[in-house]
């Protein structure tokens, strides 16, 4: 079955099947700015009126979203899954000798951006990937069946009633209300599978997407309505994160516990599907050092669920903490100190880095990157310097080496 493209950010925000942007988010996006002790979230930018700038700034004349959109460059429905801002930031860098090139080949006037126009935009691109894709229900109820759900759920199985039917499951056909549902009620169904002698079930990639997907189909059959969603508040998931004692175990941004990973610094799943399944299979294991260190395990009521992913998912936004020592060497080797100079040492073709408003935060970097492009390389190319790229964290490990400086306009983040 063909996963169908998915609407617009905004009609998915007003449709009650899809993931809302959140609520804090739909309006401002929210993301970390300093670590997690300080308790502190920034105001970055606002999805919404990035998604409207992608289209008024010319973007989508040669970029697709969603199905939506020029073909002549890529398509950036998934460009922020696994990037945050600045990883995002040096695409945009890398790619911008060529993108400057077509835009002139089709009379395109390349845009000029503000601050906050950059931030509204990255945080278009970033929220797109918090939505699930629509999910195969043939595909999901082969794997209700494969996964033996069957055997507890629905009148399919020899063991069927147990737990609730397949079709009253369509109840919990939104992700978060499966992580609420699987996470509150895990304990039990475990035991129950261990004592019935089924090997609990382990989800990867789309594998919950697509049940949920068909849970949804079942439940429609029967009538029922179709679950919504609690739009999630991230600045309240912080305080979640502390008060169901998650930072006992994680730290962010290295501060809590070390009993687990770093969630700042670990890849977590980008949608809510994904975080269900990740959840479900790491449950048991997360439950045993509970108890063994005298933790209580959580139950999460109403929308906590939901501001607490919202939580989880903005970490990522503005990526792990940086290394300044690694930046100082690509300084070099990029190539940035023939043409720039750190203190009065260096080049004297552009700005003094030191002294540069691209450290005082991420997204202005990000915007005097993208604004002074076509100048830079109209004079790296009178030079002789070939364009350098950014890959990984290497834009992150930059800006932290300049922001370390002494004097400089800023600390790192």
């Amino acid at each position: 079955m063909q996963r169908g493209n998915r609407p617009s950010l905004g009609e998915r925000v007003a449709r009650p099947l899809a993931i809302a942007v959140l609520c804090a988010t739909a309006l401002c996006l929210t993301a970390l700015a300093r670590p997690a002790s300080a308790q502190v979230f920034t105001p970055l930018g606002d999805p919404l009126k990035g998604e409207r700038l992608f289209e008024t700034k010319g973007c989508i004349r040669c970029h697709r979203v969603d199905g939506r959109g020029g073909t002549v460059g890529p398509n950036l429905s998934r460009l922020g899954q696994q990037r945050d801002l600045l990883q995002l930031a040096g695409l945009f860098w890398n790619h911008s000798p060529g993108m400057s090139a077509r835009m002139q080949e089709l009379g395109i006037t390349r845009p000029v951006l503000s601050g906050s126009e950059m931030a509204d935009i990255m945080a278009f691109l970033y929220a797109l990937n918090y939505f699930d894709e629509p999910g195969d229900p043939v595909r999901g109820a082969r794997l209700f069946r494969e996964k033996q759900c069957v055997s507890c759920h629905g009148s399919g199985g020899p063991l069927g009633g147990i737990g609730p039917s397949v079709e009253r499951l369509g109840d919990y056909g939104s992700p978060l209300l499966m992580i609420q549902a699987m996470w509150n009620h895990g304990p039990d169904m475990q035991e129950r599978m261990k004592a019935l002698e089924i090997r609990p079930p382990v989800f990867e990639g789309s594998d919950m997407a697509d049940l949920l997907a068909y849970l949804r189909r079942e439940g429609k059959r029967e009538g029922l309505a179709v679950p919504s969603l609690v739009p999630g508040d991230p600045r309240e998931g912080w305080k979640l994160f502390t008060v169901k004692g998650c930072i006992r175990c994680h730290a962010v941004q290295g501060e809590g516990g070390k009993v687990g990973p770093d969630l700042s610094q670990r890849r977590l799943p980008q949608t809510p599907s994904g975080l269900a399944g990740l959840l479900w299979n790491h449950g048991t294991r997360m439950r045993e050092i509970m108890e063994r260190l005298d933790v209580p395990p959580p139950t999460f009521t109403g929308s906590e669920v939901s501001d607490l992913v919202a939580y989880l998912y903005f970490i990522g936004f503005f990526g792990p903490p940086a290394d300044a020592a690694r930046g100082r060497g690509f300084f070099t080797a990029k190539g940035c100190v023939r043409c720039h100079s750190v203190n009065g040492k260096g080049g004297t073709v552009g700005p003094d880095l030191a002294r540069s408003q691209a450290v005082l935060s991420p997204v202005e970097a990000a915007r005097l990157m993208w604004n002074h492009a076509p100048l830079m390389e109209a004079r790296m190319h009178e030079l002789g310097i070939t364009w350098p790229t950014l890959e990984g964290n290497e834009m992150a490990d930059l800006l932290a080496y300049l922001a370390s400086i002494p004097g400089s306009r800023s600390t790192p983040r």
